[in-house]
């Protein structure tokens, strides 16, 4: 009981840091370093049952490299017809070259396509009637005493050796040889030889350094011979052959294999010196990842440990203060997540209090504001209808007046503008979204290119060509109209005469067509898609504000189903058109101002 007296003695904050040090700090430290230590053994094991792998794949290679030769060699020693003809005496080079010619030319030549991993073949004999050339070489005292003629004279008997030594040149100067050398004269042929014969296969050097340098990365691989020479080496085409060190051979970065057990290649193996630079970057990989490991492991539950205690206080500490706020009249809301806990509860029931006083003081304030308002408004209201009533009733009234100055002074062409302006002016008081048929729309537009007529005389004129079946497609009021003035506007008053509206409608299985065209001074091309953009665009725009009521009046109608298009001719000129549908027309008849 006393020890657990003392525990309760101790403060909240020390026992977290007890129960944080003991229980995950070091457990997590403990698991870690197991955990490395584990994990570089696991890596060295399977680098090294990898390295092992390399090794026997890179033999199994050089052997087979080997074994081909060595059936290249059989195949060609089993050849009668060869052996016949260099056995044969030749009385002249001339019917030495003639064997040559008919039998020997290609004799060994054919092999060298289909055996990439050879790079030569040789026959060196005793028989002096045969010219020296190509592969057929006539043996002389030097090559008796070569490295690699020399051990098979003295050996009796059918042998196979491979055999690595230096050979000079006078291109390349001394370079290493790899070669299958085999006695011929105790090969498969039935025909009795007549002179000594010695088959030399080399090997192609460039193909024993790829298979070397394949496992550069983590082996530093040596072929060796029977006699612990360095035959070739990772990325190392030496001139000569040297001494292998064979002092580390036992160690455990260095694994040798032997290159097989048949008798031409006893003796000979292939050392591999592991890269220790790898292997130490992938054991620095494991501790690194190991630390990341163990510092996230270590800050998450720290991390976790400060929120759950900063979420206790800073709650209880929020809730405190805005209850002193109370007494200064202040009904501030918690704007913070309560949580689910005890402490969010008292939270949640404090704002949902506040949240009802607040009401209560501003629902008289709110009721007050919102009479007054609606107040203001009816007068508002009131106001407007009276002006509206007033400012056309004045209009027509003096319309009227001129009307009958005019018909009494005689002036006829003054009476029928006037009598245009008036019909004009009554048709704009209707409502803006209604659907009317597209003659009466081109009888408004008439008027106004009457008006406009009468203005410039003969300085402009008009043509409309309308389909006699479109005349009853009900279109929105105020669709033609605009374009018509806004041809006249900007395209014809900058000409000094001439000036023609072209309107014409067309009705086809794929809808109604309308297209006005001016021969004024047309526009550019960056211009007009300027303008295009803006008509399409909610921003304001100065200009040519007819073109983007027609276009609202379509878009309100038909939606994205219209196209509407300006183009500019090649000479000058401008077309504004846009095309309705079919099927958006008959929606239009059927239900006016609900087509979709």
């Amino acid at each position: 009981m006393r020890f657990f007296n003392k525990i309760n003695d101790i403060p909240l904050n020390q026992k977290l840091l007890l129960i944080y040090v003991l229980c995950i700090l070091i457990p997590i430290i403990g698991i870690n370093v197991f955990f490395y230590q584990q994990n570089s053994d696991n890596i060295r094991i399977r680098e090294q049952e990898n390295l092992r792998k390399s090794m026997d794949r890179a033999a199994a290679e050089l052997h087979s490299m080997i074994d081909e030769s060595v059936a290249v060699s059989h195949s060609i020693e089993g050849d009668d017809s060869l052996n016949e003809v260099l056995d044969k005496t030749y009385d002249s080079p001339v019917s030495s070259y003639d064997s040559y010619d008919s039998v020997l030319r290609n004799k060994l030549k054919r092999y060298m396509p289909v055996y990439p991993n050879i790079l030569e073949i040789r026959i060196y004999t005793y028989n002096h009637s045969i010219q020296t050339g190509s592969n057929y070489y006539v043996i002389n005292g030097a090559e008796e005493k070569s490295a690699w003629l020399g051990p098979l004279l003295t050996q009796p008997g059918h042998a196979f050796r491979v055999v690595a030594y230096t050979e000079s040149s006078l291109s390349t100067g001394p370079s290493k040889k790899i070669s299958v050398i085999s006695d011929m004269d105790q090969g498969f042929s039935i025909v009795k030889p007549k002179y000594r014969k010695f088959l030399r296969i080399d090997l192609n050097a460039d193909k024993v350094y790829d298979i070397l340098s394949r496992e550069s990365g983590s082996l530093q691989l040596e072929l060796v011979n029977e006699a612990n020479q360095v035959v070739a080496e990772t990325g190392d085409e030496g001139k000569a052959l040297y001494d292998a060190d064979t002092s580390d051979w036992d160690s455990d970065n260095v694994f040798v294999s032997k290159l097989g057990t048949v008798s031409y290649v006893q003796g000979w193996k292939l050392v591999g010196r592991a890269n220790n630079e790898r292997i130490a970057g992938l054991l620095d990989e494991a501790r690194r990842s190991i630390l990341w490991l163990a510092v996230i492991s270590t800050l998450i539950p720290s991390l976790l440990i400060y929120i759950i205690l900063r979420s206790y206080h800073y709650r209880i500490k929020k809730l405190a203060r805005h209850m002193d706020r109370l007494r200064s009249e202040r009904f501030d809301q918690i704007n913070l997540p309560g949580g689910k806990d005890e402490i969010g509860g008292l939270i949640d029931a404090y704002n949902v209090m506040t949240m009802k006083i607040n009401t209560l003081i501003n629902d008289v304030y709110k009721l007050e504001i919102h009479q007054k308002s609606l107040e203001v408004e009816r007068v508002r209201m009131e106001m407007n209808m009276l002006q509206s009533q007033m400012n056309p009733h004045f209009l027509f009234n003096t319309l009227n007046a001129l009307l009958v100055v005019a018909t009494k002074n005689g002036y006829k062409d003054v009476t029928e503008i006037i009598k245009s302006l008036s019909l004009l002016l009554r048709r704009l008081l209707r409502r803006a979204d209604d659907l009317v048929p597209l003659k009466e729309e081109l009888q408004f537009t008439l008027m106004y290119l009457q008006i406009e007529k009468f203005r410039f005389g003969d300085r402009f004129d008009y043509v409309v060509d309308i389909d006699p079946l479109a005349n009853d497609v009900r279109v929105p009021i105020m669709s033609i109209q605009p374009l018509a003035e806004n041809a006249c506007k900007h395209g014809l008053q900058a000409i000094k005469g001439g000036g023609v509206v072209r309107i014409e409608a067309r009705l086809s299985e794929r809808g109604l067509t309308v297209s006005v065209t001016d021969n004024g001074i047309g526009m550019e091309q960056a211009t007009l898609e300027r303008i295009q953009q803006a008509v399409r665009s909610e921003q304001a725009m100065e200009g040519h504000v007819g073109l983007r009521n027609v276009y609202r009046r379509l878009e309100l109608f038909y939606h994205e189903s219209v196209q509407f298009r300006m183009m500019s001719g090649s000479e000058g000129g401008l077309t504004v058109s846009y095309q309705i549908p079919l099927q958006q027309l008959e929606l239009a008849q059927a239900k006016p101002g609900a087509a979709s």
